[in-house]
């Protein structure tokens, strides 16, 4: 979704030093990376202050650990029987008594020190030991399927049937006690469960293609294991290892409780807690203290573990962004009288000195792609001249509307007003990430009516199905609305709450998805899923739903339609499934449709055919249309106006044979420029050089600056805004007064 602005051109000529360029100070590119790395590392665990305590914590059981013998000497097992029991929270015999002592006189801090040594002796090579084995068991196994598998996890099984806790007194019962005896029998009765694991993750990973391209280009097994499958499986391996090590230091701590573990004079938390238990009326501190110490530490790699599993999963790292808040208000736009955005003089005269923040909380100034009010900037803003002021949506809340003038969205046709059904104004979507928010969308406004087709068109990665689907309310959590409007007939979606959503989710907003085979439910028939809309929303029986199913069927041109109900999804042709789709989005005749690249990998024909039905529905009920597409023959065909976005604004709107027959932004003229004609026969084919910016480093100024053969230096510290440059015709371009009169 979102691609990066290759040859960095951006960040070159804003004076800016690759990263991995050298600088003259004898620093290798490798290590400028491991030290991002580190930094990187840092920065995401800072974010969790419950994964900070967690590991501030077991760092310091680690020292005492491993420093514990040099610190306290021979305290642990010094007796001094003239005076035990001693009470804690008291430095009057020094600081390994304050904790207190036990029945024989040792200091009991001091005794935590040496316990935490053996007891991470005990923990640390049985997990190591049984995560290393079985990890690569696991994923060997995986990785080749057939009898390696099946008598992998026969063996797995039979490890299992024994409960690792019961396998362990069994054992330790027959052999004399150590703790070099438990780390074996720990490690062996929990290999299975990294065995598993691996086994499932690789499983799953051996059958994409990935790993088919893999076997072509010659790697071998293992060399497919290492580079392909670890790294994947690792995470959650991890994770599972962390959680592991509690398991293991609890079962130790139960083995020594039961005097079949650590044996004096070693010592061990578990070991402790059995030696405190018969004082806890009159001791208590002397078990308190260790069984506290298993808790906390138990608990500090648990919460490790969580934070290690987003930290190390790239598919989880978005998560991060989650953590540090809910979801913030809405900025809602500044309107004027008539409850349109004006543009501000402030505004468009604005300078970005260096480099733009990647994101303000309040937007203002040149990073607006759509004019808007700033009261702190323009009190009053000026009156714009009637051939450059925006046109403005009317919508039912305003006052008694001025004469529509030529051009404007809300226009007159044989005497009667015709009211936009779906207006999004100035809507702005940012990702939230570990690093910040990410801004996607910003500052989208459009306009459709009732039984019209708007065309969103532009390059992948420019924003229009994160525009729809904040429009629809299905965002990803790690995505947040953070500005603007989506009102459907006066009522904006976007202040709606979750009923009030669902109430108008299918009769006032549907939406049609680009992969009909993933948008519908493998284990359901078809018939069931297009019956679904009728039950939620018109209280119909089953019989009557199933009946209404089958009309769409036909209705959508699927043959046979009353026994093919009971079909399921992958029984369907990729066409066949895109009119399922279809049927059951206008299942409940909504007011305005989304449809979302609805052609995406269908051929020529079936692609006519998918839009002819499009349009007839459209027609045959009335809804407004807003087609999501990079295929411009298909907005010349099918659309009545387009708006053209890049780098999540839209640089463009008007009508489509407008649009089309004279452009008047850069940006749509090298779009058509890059579409084959008959005139480009046997000569190279134009386009557009570069790719679309990342929208973690939009330039500065216009964003399409770096690939337009147009830009000067205006373009590099002013943000254009959307102008009129005709009747009904917008664009985002300091010169798209001079397109348009060329």
């Amino acid at each position: 979704m979102l691609q990066k602005n290759n040859g960095q051109s951006d960040g070159a000529e804003n004076g800016d030093v690759p990263k991995d360029a050298d600088d003259g100070s004898g620093t290798s590119p490798g290590t400028d990376q491991v030290v991002t790395a580190r930094r990187r590392w840092l920065a995401l665990l800072l974010q969790d202050r419950f994964a900070c305590a967690a590991v501030l914590i077991l760092i310091g059981v680690a020292l005492c650990a491993v420093l514990g013998p040099l610190l306290i000497g021979d305290l642990a097992t010094r007796q001094n029987l003239r005076d035990p029991g001693r009470s804690p929270f008291s430095l009057d015999h020094g600081w390994a008594f304050f904790l207190g002592s036990d029945s024989l006189g040792r200091p009991v801090a001091a005794r935590l020190i040496a316990a935490a040594g053996t007891t991470l002796s005990v923990a640390v090579p049985a997990v190591l030991c049984s995560l290393v084995v079985g990890s690569v068991w696991g994923m060997w196994a995986g990785y080749h399927g057939g009898w390696r598998e099946n008598v992998s996890l026969r063996i797995a099984d039979v490890i299992l049937s024994f409960p690792s806790l019961l396998l362990a007194v069994v054992v330790l019962y027959v052999f004399s006690p150590s703790a070099s005896g438990i780390v074996l029998v720990l490690a062996v009765a929990r290999i299975p469960v990294y065995l598993r694991t691996a086994r499932a993750e690789s499983a799953e990973l051996r059958s994409r293609l990935f790993m088919d391209a893999a076997r072509t280009f010659g790697t071998s097994n293992w060399a497919s294991i290492r580079r392909h499958v670890a790294p994947t499986v690792l995470p959650t391996l991890l994770t599972v290892a962390a959680l592991d090590f509690c398991f293991v230091m609890l079962t130790e701590s139960s083995l020594s409780f039961l005097g079949i573990g650590i044996q004096p004079p070693d010592v061990s938390w578990g070991l402790m807690v059995a030696q405190g238990r018969q004082e806890l009326q009159s001791s208590w501190w002397i078990a308190v203290f260790p069984g506290l110490a298993i808790v906390v530490t138990t608990v500090s790699a648990t919460v490790l573990a969580a934070w290690a599993r987003l930290a190390t999963d790239p598919g989880q790292q978005w998560r991060h962004g989650l953590r540090r808040g809910g979801r913030g208000r809405l900025r809602q736009p500044a309107t004027g009288a008539n409850g349109a955005r004006q543009s501000s003089a402030a505004e468009t005269a604005a300078v970005v000195a260096g480099a733009e923040p990647a994101h303000s909380p309040a937007p203002s100034g040149p990073e607006i792609e759509h004019a808007r009010a700033v009261p702190e900037a323009a009190p009053h803003p000026p009156a714009l001249p009637e051939a450059e002021a925006e046109p403005a949506p009317a919508t039912p809340e305003s006052a008694p509307a001025p004469a529509p003038a030529p051009g404007d969205r809300a226009s007159t046709r044989a005497g009667t007003l015709t009211v936009d059904t779906l207006t999004v104004d100035g809507l702005s979507v940012d990702i939230r990430t570990a690093t910040g928010p990410v801004p996607v969308v910003r500052g989208v406004s459009f306009a459709v009516r009732s039984g019209e087709t708007l065309a969103l068109l532009g390059e992948s990665g420019c924003g229009k199905s994160m525009t729809a689907h904040a429009v629809a309310g299905l965002l990803d959590p790690a995505a947040e609305v953070v500005g603007g409007q989506a009102l459907l007939e006066g009522e904006d979606l976007l202040a709606l709450g979750a009923r009030a959503r669902r109430r108008l989710a299918g009769p006032g907003l549907a939406i049609v998805f680009q992969d009909a085979l993933s948008a519908l439910n493998p284990v359901q028939t078809v018939g069931a899923q297009l019956a679904e809309p009728f039950r939620i929303h018109e209280r119909m029986s089953r019989r009557a739903a199933r009946a209404k199913a089958v009309e769409l069927m036909e209705r959508v041109g699927i043959p046979e339609a009353r026994s093919r109900a009971g079909a399921y999804p992958h029984q369907f042709s990729g066409g066949m499934r895109q009119r399922l789709l279809i049927a059951m989005a206008v299942a409940l005749r909504p007011k305005v449709l989304l449809a979302d690249e609805p052609t995406t990998a269908l051929d020529v024909t079936v692609q006519a055919q998918v839009m002819d039905l499009l349009l007839e529905l459209r027609s045959e009920q009335r809804m407004a249309l807003v087609l999501i597409t990079h295929d411009l023959g298909l907005v010349a065909e099918h659309a009545d106006r387009v708006a053209v976005m890049y780098a999540g604004t839209v640089v463009e709107t008007g009508p489509v044979a407008e649009v089309f027959g004279k452009p008047n932004h850069p940006y749509t003229r090298g779009l058509l420029e890059s579409v084959p004609a008959e005139q480009h026969k046997g000569s190279r084919l134009n386009s557009i050089p570069g790719s679309p910016p990342d929208p973690r480093s939009v330039p500065s100024g216009c964003a399409f600056r770096m690939r337009c053969p147009m830009a000067r230096d205006l373009c590099a510290t002013h943000r254009p805004v959307l102008e009129t440059t005709g009747a009904d015709r917008t664009a985002a371009c300091h010169f798209g007064k001079e397109l348009a009169d060329a």
